[in-house]
């Protein structure tokens, strides 16, 4: 089994994955030029702005870093092409062989010009006639080389950026000019950290998939399996979306796959929490099923962009925030009955949270542009809860197991000694005299599926008759009868044993949970956790152990 220690390590090399482009700093120093501030904005699909010598006196102020949703909104398909100009000096302190144009992420292609000449470009500008056919390019950094050459030196120059969106639209980051040496400096620490705006979250999340494999194979269930491995392809779809891949003629079917999967995503993570903590509610479930099949035909339907953003985006947002919300109830659920089991997993719950609300408060103010990558990091964090499961709650599944199996052993005794005295019974033809054998089974197999009526023909018996007489003899009915061995026997194992009690309940012949919890309260008075905790407690002071020292 990994070590703690491994884990630890593990962690530290996850938390310092995250903190994307922290070797870059915007602080200005006397090599660089901040550009961020006002800009001239230009609303044309032609290369007129380009020209130093355009006239943008009227052209409308915007502050970069920025966006401008307005823009947009003119049309159907929230696609267009805008001009951003702004005019600079450059005093000859900046003298160098060659200059470096920052301009961080922008929203979705672009070419930037200096002084009129073209320095660089990132993506395809789509054709005025097929807006939507384009090369998604948005996880992409701007950072354009230039020669000296090209500057006025001490007098004005005329910075020029031409910029296709399609929904998503602005300016991230604080473009900035630098000398070629200010640059190697600015980008020395973010060439070796990961920036999770490329490959880098599935390389991470397939390294750590081998120890969910781990996890997979001690929980022994085959949902979990189903669910963790669908959650993962899932993820990777998104992530392969946000990558520009693969290619679209029309970007709107890549909103619609990214939304639609994105409430997919949040779904399965629902399913593999109810599962993980055992808390199901069909009824639950199955209207969170039909809503999702509901969105995504919204989403299918969507005509445009417009319409798409307008409806199926609220929608989507609607599903999601309401599946996290029931995810972290079932967890504070299972907190609640568990907390020493399960508190480990309350980091990363809370780092799973602030990346979903980041990740919706983007999308809901429209400010998809400043879009943090942290969201691809849920992946690795779940996986890393899972790692988690696997070093602090699995190594405990050994003891309790072989426990459990003790108490079986002993109980298939008892049961065979039942046997052996029910075999030398002389057989007993009168109705009534069949109840007790009856009772003799139920007390035997008590822990098997409830039949009634196979159960009838078993002892020759019409279903109702046999009802009737069993009701006379024992003041209680069959079924009653059943559930008031199984909690004895539960009662037994919680007394007797370390399982868990999703363990005792399912061996004792209850399958769902709740039920069981419903039923050794009513013949009790206490929970199942509650009763362990009182017998143990009694059983300590007995032997005259404080009860602050049974941890």
């Amino acid at each position: 089994m990994l070590k703690r220690r491994h884990s630890i390590l593990i962690a530290a090399v996850f938390l310092i994955s995250a903190f994307n482009r922290c070797g870059s700093s915007d602080k200005l120093t006397h090599r660089s030029i901040s550009m961020a501030g006002k800009w001239k904005i230009i609303e044309t699909w032609g290369n007129d702005p380009a020209d130093p010598r355009f006239d943008d006196s009227k052209a409308e102020d915007i502050q970069i870093p920025g966006s401008w949703d307005y823009i947009l909104n003119k049309n159907e398909d929230l696609a267009g092409t805008i001009w951003l100009r702004k005019k600079i000096v450059i005093g000859r302190e900046f003298r160098d062989r060659m200059l470096v144009l920052f301009l961080g992420t922008i929203a979705l292609a672009d070419e930037a010009y200096i002084n009129g000449v073209y320095i660089g470009g990132t993506g395809v500008i789509p054709a005025k006639e097929k807006p939507l056919d384009y090369d998604f390019t948005f996880y992409k950094e701007r950072s354009y080389q230039f020669s000296a050459a090209l500057v006025h030196w001490g007098g004005e120059n005329v910075i020029a950026i031409k910029i296709f969106s399609h929904y998503i639209n602005g300016i991230k980051d604080n473009p900035e000019l630098l000398t070629i040496s200010e640059w190697a400096e600015k980008s020395r620490y973010q060439d070796y950290l990961p920036s999770f705006n490329n490959l880098n979250p599935i390389i991470l999340s397939v390294l750590l998939l081998l120890f969910l494999g781990i996890v997979i194979k001690g929980s022994g269930s085959r949902n979990i399996t189903v669910y963790a491995l669908v959650f993962i392809m899932s993820v990777f779809a998104i992530n392969l979306l946000l990558l520009g891949l693969p290619r679209f003629e029309n970007n709107l079917h890549r909103f619609k796959l990214f939304y639609g999967i994105y409430a997919f995503v949040d779904y399965i993570l629902l399913l593999l929490i109810q599962e993980f903590f055992s808390i199901k509610n069909r009824v639950i479930t199955m209207l969170f099923t039909l809503l999702l099949a509901a969105e995504s035909l919204f989403i299918v339907y969507a005509p445009s962009t417009g319409f798409f953003i307008s409806y199926c985006v609220i929608a989507a947002i609607t599903l999601v925030i309401i599946y996290i919300l029931y995810a972290v109830a079932v967890f504070l659920i299972a907190l609640y009955r568990d907390p020493r089991r399960y508190w480990y997993l309350t980091f990363v719950s809370v780092f799973i949270l602030i990346s979903v609300s980041n990740m919706l408060y983007t999308i809901i103010t429209h400010q998809m542009y400043k879009m943090s990558y942290s969201f691809a990091l849920r992946l690795p964090a779940i996986l890393l809860g899972a790692l988690f499961v696997y070093l602090f709650d699995l190594k405990n599944v050994k003891k309790e197991r072989d426990s459990l199996a003790q108490a079986l052993l002993n109980k298939t005794k008892q049961l065979r000694r039942a046997e052996d005295k029910l075999s030398n019974l002389p057989i007993k033809p009168e109705p009534r005299d069949i109840i007790h054998n009856l009772v003799e089974y139920l007390d035997n197999n008590f822990n098997q599926t409830y039949d009634r009526k196979k159960l009838a023909e078993r002892f020759s018996l019409n279903e109702d008759y046999m009802g009737q007489l069993f009701k006379k003899m024992t003041n209680t009915n069959i079924a009653n009868y059943i559930n008031m061995k199984r909690i004895e026997a539960a009662k037994q194992l919680l007394r007797e044993t370390d399982s868990k009690v999703i363990d005792i309940a399912f061996h004792v012949g209850f399958d769902n949970l709740t039920y069981f919890y419903r039923n050794f309260k009513k013949h009790t008075g206490y929970s199942p956790i509650e009763y362990k905790r009182m017998v143990r407690k009694s059983l300590l002071a007995f032997e005259g152990i404080a009860d602050d020292e049974i941890y």
